[in-house]
């Protein structure tokens, strides 16, 4: 009942038509190991990446220079010199998915806020600081993320809660400290932050954002960032020694192409003391042109031992106002044991930016190939976004 008030709420706000921005990049698919997605698990897969992801605003998100999609926020003028370099809003959104393998419909709610504060001194800005929290609520998701502990349930979900240190004026070096995304593929470029469009990252790793410290940095040829992370993902647990490494370098991603190699290895944490050990070396690229992109990635590597080759390609259009976001993606994983098994899956999404407050969006995913058994389930979801 709370995501349809909070939908037709959305919908009932005023909408400038002068105000259209590009829409915030967004999410797909994941899951606690890389087993085939069954009809039970879909939905799962997609929670995972979805609920967390990258935060608007935050330096050098997107592969696209996109800016802040949701310049406004609460005004803050009262704070006097505390509100420069600052913005906050709140970020309120409802999903409706339908499963055609288990003929079931679920709901998903995300109440939360998003703090960005950029400070400064007499040298320039010499740090970032990003706060998101997210009271989330999911209703018969079978089976549910890892994190939560029933179909039904309430989570508190940290997405971003970082403070990113400038070490050198020019940016080259700084340390990230906090719980952030891990610096792997795609997901290191594009803004995933809460909606439909996603890239594989939960399904392929393990883990998608975790509490740990990176070094990052930016040059006029290349990008990096390399970290250590708890490997336990939204909530901090040291039993059984779980971490993580990962690290990213590529060229830089304001540029028509780019190009970037990253790898991966953990032992990560799971409820009831198991862990999965992850590894992966992969390589990502893509280029524009005009309204066009084309994007993918490849890895390689081992799930507990047994190896794994994963792929992803998209290609999307934005209009040239930015108001509207088309894109079509394959996804394709495969694990040896006792013999190769294959999963493709397709997805077509579309997003409108109604204006900077409400964004729009519809997503349909469909196994194309499933090793596991089953019928080849497909999933439609449809989104509303309201930040103020």
């Amino acid at each position: 009942m709370l995501i349809l008030v909070s939908i037709l709420f959305s919908i009932a706000q005023p909408v400038s038509s002068g105000d259209a921005v590009r829409p915030v990049e967004s999410p797909a698919f994941s899951q606690d190991r890389d087993s085939p997605p069954t009809p039970g698990n879909l939905e799962a897969q997609d929670m995972q990446d979805a609920v967390i992801g990258a935060p608007p605003g935050a330096p050098v998100q997107a592969v696209q220079p996109l800016g802040d999609p949701f310049a406004s926020g609460i005004p803050l003028d009262w704070l006097g010199a505390a509100a420069d370099n600052l913005r906050f809003t709140v970020d309120l959104a409802g999903r409706v998915q339908y499963n055609s393998g288990s003929e079931e419909w679920s709901t998903l709610q995300f109440y939360g806020f998003d703090l960005y504060k950029v400070f400064s001194g007499d040298q320039g800005d010499f740090a970032t600081l990003v706060l998101q929290g997210f009271a989330t609520r999911i209703d018969n998701v079978k089976p549910p993320p890892f994190f939560f502990d029933s179909p039904t349930d309430w989570e508190f979900i940290y997405r971003m809660f970082y403070l990113n240190v400038r070490l050198d004026p020019r940016g080259a070096l700084n340390v990230k400290v906090g719980h952030f995304e891990n610096p792997f593929g795609l997901e290191a470029l594009l803004d995933t932050n809460g909606t439909l469009r996603q890239v594989g990252t939960m399904r392929n790793l393990g883990v998608k954002a975790d509490w740990g410290v990176t070094l990052n940095g930016v040059t006029q040829d290349f990008e990096y960032e390399i970290g250590l992370g708890r490997g336990s993902g939204n909530q901090w647990h040291a039993n059984g020694s779980p971490f993580q490494v990962s690290g990213r370098v590529g060229t830089i991603r304001e540029a028509n192409s780019w190009v970037g190699i990253s790898g991966f290895a953990g032992d990560l944490w799971r409820p009831g003391g198991i862990q999965l050990q992850r590894r992966r070396i992969g390589i990502d690229g893509g280029f524009h042109s005009g309204s066009w992109s084309v994007m993918g990635q490849v890895s390689g590597g081992s799930n507990d031992g047994n190896a794994v080759v994963n792929g992803f390609a998209e290609l999307d259009w934005h209009a040239p106002d930015d108001e509207w976001l088309l894109y079509g993606q394959l996804q394709a994983w495969t694990e040896r044991d006792d013999g190769w098994n294959d999963n493709i899956i397709g997805v077509l999404g579309l997003e409108w930016a109604m204006d900077k407050h409400i964004v729009l969006s519809v997503q349909f995913i469909q196994n194309i190939t499933v090793s596991g058994p089953g019928p080849r389930a497909s999933i439609v979801q449809f989104q509303t976004r309201y930040r103020f």
